[in-house]
Order: C-alpha cells, then sequence, then structure tokens
C-alpha cells in the first residue's frame, strides 16, 4: 500500500512539474511573423535601385576603376548573411545585452570599406558593412554600443573603443587609451560583426 501511495505521490508531483514547464513555454512571448511594416513594394524598391544606378554607383564604381586599374572592376552591389549566421550574431548580443542589465534595442548597420592591405585581395578597397548592437544612453536613443565592455545597466557607445585604433595622422596606432588593458600595438575584441561576401566580386 505504501509503494502505490509514494507511486501515486511521484506521479503526480510530474504532472505538477510537466504542467508548469508547458505554462511557462507558453508564456514566452513568441516573434511575431507577419508581413513588418518597414517591408516595401516592388515600385519603392525599383526607384531605389535606379537613384543608386544613377548616383553612389558611378562614383563607386570610377572608384574601384583607379584603385585596381581594371575598367571591368565594379564595386559590390549585394552583401550575403548566412540566414543562421544571423541568428546566432542576435542571440549573442542579445546574451551579451542582458548579461549586462541594457536592453538591446536594435542593429545598426555601417557603411564601411575593406583596407588597402586586406588579406583577401579581391576584397581590397570594397565597399563592406558593419553590423553593431544598439540601446538607449541617457544622452541619446539607439546607440550603436558595446555589450562586451559595458558596464551593469550603462551602455557604453562603441566610438569610445573603436578610438583608441583610430587616428588622422596613422593607420593601426593606439591613441592614448583610457583602457588599461589596452597597449599601443594590441588589438581589442568586438562585438560588431562583418564577414559579409559580397556580389560582385564573389
Amino acid at each position: 500500500m505504501k509503494t502505490v501511495f509514494k507511486f501515486y505521490q511521484i506521479f503526480f508531483l510530474a504532472l505538477f512539474i510537466i504542467s508548469c514547464k508547458s505554462e511557462a513555454i507558453s508564456q514566452v512571448t513568441e516573434v511575431d511573423s507577419s508581413r513588418p511594416s518597414n517591408t516595401i513594394t516592388y515600385k519603392e524598391m525599383a526607384s531605389m535601385f535606379h537613384q543608386y544606378d544613377v548616383g553612389q554607383k558611378p562614383v563607386l564604381d570610377e572608384f574601384r576603376k583607379e584603385f585596381t586599374g581594371d575598367a571591368n572592376e565594379i564595386e559590390s552591389i549585394s552583401h550575403f548573411y548566412d540566414i543562421n549566421q544571423l541568428k546566432q550574431y542576435i542571440a549573442y548580443v542579445e546574451r551579451l545585452s542582458k548579461e549586462k542589465d541594457i536592453e538591446l534595442t536594435g542593429i545598426r548597420i555601417f557603411s564601411a570599406a575593406y583596407p588597402k592591405d586586406y588579406p583577401e585581395e579581391l576584397l581590397r578597397g570594397r565597399q563592406t558593412l558593419i553590423f553593431m548592437p544598439t540601446a538607449d544612453t541617457k544622452e541619446k536613443k539607439n546607440v550603436a554600443y558595446e555589450p562586451l565592455y559595458s558596464n551593469k545597466g550603462e551602455a557604453i557607445p562603441f566610438t569610445k573603443f573603436l578610438d583608441q585604433f583610430s587616428s588622422k595622422e596613422t593607420k593601426n596606432v593606439a591613441r592614448a587609451s583610457f583602457l588599461p588593458f589596452i597597449g599601443a600595438n594590441e588589438d581589442l575584441k568586438s562585438s560588431g560583426a562583418n564577414k559579409l561576401k559580397p556580389t560582385p566580386p564573389m
């Protein structure tokens, strides 16, 4: 009799735990998969591509020609990110932000270019994109910030760290750093993402 009673105790306890877990799972907010408000029509898309083709693209193509000496060389017109890389990056900056008690508000995308001495020759001088997470600060909203080195509950703009490696006079020379652990010739990990596959040339 005691054995049967113990069995029922364990059985009902297991049911209770399972029901609590399923209730907790159902309370998790699902990502809205309805059509986003920032999607556009093909007419809008066509006008944007046309404006780029008659505006920025000829200038960038001319720059590519001067940069490589190849008249057939044209600037990158698209950048590819694998869907799983995008998901991983978002999960990564969400985790970093949560650990610092900072609300992640979005991702800011910056235009940049690969330097002339970039290891991959085909990418040298080409336009690219850099992703950075954003958060609100006391001064501004949606500021690109660095969760790796921000304080708990205080988002520090990524430019505070970028400036340590930027100089108008010379390249790759760190300025006097407010971070005691950065030496003059050292590098520093960021939470920024790049490593895109541009088309062309790839």
